[in-house]
């Protein structure tokens, strides 16, 4: 292998590792106004793959993954009186400038990402 062809291998892979997904851990605060207003919603995304809810009465988030730009998200919800398990993937469409947009079924959700409290915690 000549040296031209082993500098190109080395460019490559250094655009590839720096190129790499975007971060996409921490708190991450739903941008719709809610009516009434009440404090921010949202979803805590932690360490190896933790999760929780941020404000949320009815659901709890427990875990989350992401393969490509498919973000799984796990957790409990109480629905009808009854603690029920649920899983909801989300099709990661773009983060950029601290902000992330979701798609589910044809619609889309933004958050912004506001790691100012530790929101971890609320769940």
């Amino acid at each position: 292998m000549n040296i031209k062809n082993l500098s190109l291998i080395f460019a490559a892979a250094f655009l590839c590792a720096c190129t790499g997904a975007p971060n996409i851990k921490g708190s991450w605060i739903d941008t719709r106004k809610p009516e009434p207003p009440i404090t921010k919603q949202g979803i805590y995304l932690g360490d190896n793959g933790q999760a929780a809810s941020i404000n949320a009465e009815n659901k709890a988030y427990k875990s989350w993954s992401l393969k490509g730009k498919d973000l799984t998200l796990q957790g409990t919800e109480v629905r009808d009186g009854e603690i029920k398990d649920f899983t909801e993937v989300y099709k990661v469409k773009e983060i950029h400038n601290g902000t992330m947009t979701l798609e589910k079924d044809g619609k889309k959700m933004h958050f912004t990402k506001d790691n100012s409290a530790n929101y971890k915690e609320n769940n």
